[in-house]
């Protein structure tokens, strides 16, 4: 009688229990791998696809992820799709010439895991990062291996996703030799509180003009999207571009990410040597 009394308190006070919630696919609680997958036989080159999510996951990772793994199947190469971070061990990176972050977020190795992600790259391994894999939730030495810093975010409510045009600074590269001088994009527009490093080569800037930004995410003639720079002589490329499923069936977007892979994996275009 008495515990239907004190369940009845609540009521009385006007105070009522708010219904639990699930938690949300967006935002998965983080994790750490420690047993590696076993890898197929894999035909060189080859290309390891990332999607771990240990931060904000995107609704477009799977058909992020089929996507590219087309595109590198129609190149004769091989393609393995995982978001086990255990795979970053030296002995099965070593298997592979290329790895592509598909909208990878946050912390996502252990320190060997990271050690061995480092090691890839110091041998002159490339990476392309597409998407998340070019935001804030990432640790710094990751962001300063891919030429950025200051993520401010994105805009948000009704300004979410607009329909903007990309300046194309250099139309030489294997990404965007097939764009045209100024490329109408609709896009959840990443911003930063910093321009790229000194030794980023910008492809394609945002044109603010008609944008609906807050200051914040105003970076004038900075507001780089798609670049690339050397780390050693290892190719890093990034496009923050492709948050909406419908980018994966895009072809001028599926052309940019084909050369970027194509160029990373050092069988395209210049630089790094």
């Amino acid at each position: 009688m008495l515990l239907l009394k004190l369940a009845a308190i609540p009521a009385l006070l006007g105070l009522v229990a708010l219904p639990q919630t699930a938690p949300s696919p967006n935002r998965p609680a983080p994790t750490f791998d420690t047993i590696a997958p076993t890898l197929p036989a894999l035909k060189r080159p080859a290309v390891l696809i990332f999607s771990k999510t240990n931060a904000f996951r995107h609704d477009s990772i799977p058909a992020a992820t089929a996507a590219i793994d087309k595109l590198v199947r129609a190149r004769g190469w091989s393609a393995y799709a995982t978001e086990n971070a255990a795979i970053f061990n030296p002995a099965q990176l070593a298997k592979f010439d290329l790895v592509v972050f598909a909208s990878a977020t946050g912390d996502l190795f252990t320190p060997d895991q990271r050690a061995a992600f480092q090691g890839y790259i110091a041998s002159g391994r490339g990476f392309v990062g597409l998407h998340g894999a070019g935001d804030g939730s990432h640790p710094d030495w990751y962001q300063a291996m891919l030429g950025y810093s200051g993520y401010t975010g994105h805009p948000g409510g009704a300004d979410h996703f607009q329909q903007g045009e990309l300046i194309l600074l250099d139309r030489t590269h294997p990404a965007t030799r097939h764009l045209p001088a100024r490329w109408r994009w609709t896009e959840e527009y990443y911003a930063y509180g910093a321009p790229p490093r000194a030794d980023v080569h910008v492809l394609a800037r945002l044109d603010e003009t008609g944008m609906r930004l807050e200051p914040r995410h105003r970076m004038g003639e900075k507001h780089a999207l798609v670049w690339w720079r050397c780390e050693g002589k290892a190719r890093i490329f990034t496009s923050v571009l492709g948050h909406q499923p419908e980018a994966w069936t895009d072809p001028a977007h599926l052309e940019l990410v084909d050369g970027a892979i194509g160029w990373a994996a050092r069988k395209a275009g210049k630089g790094c040597d």
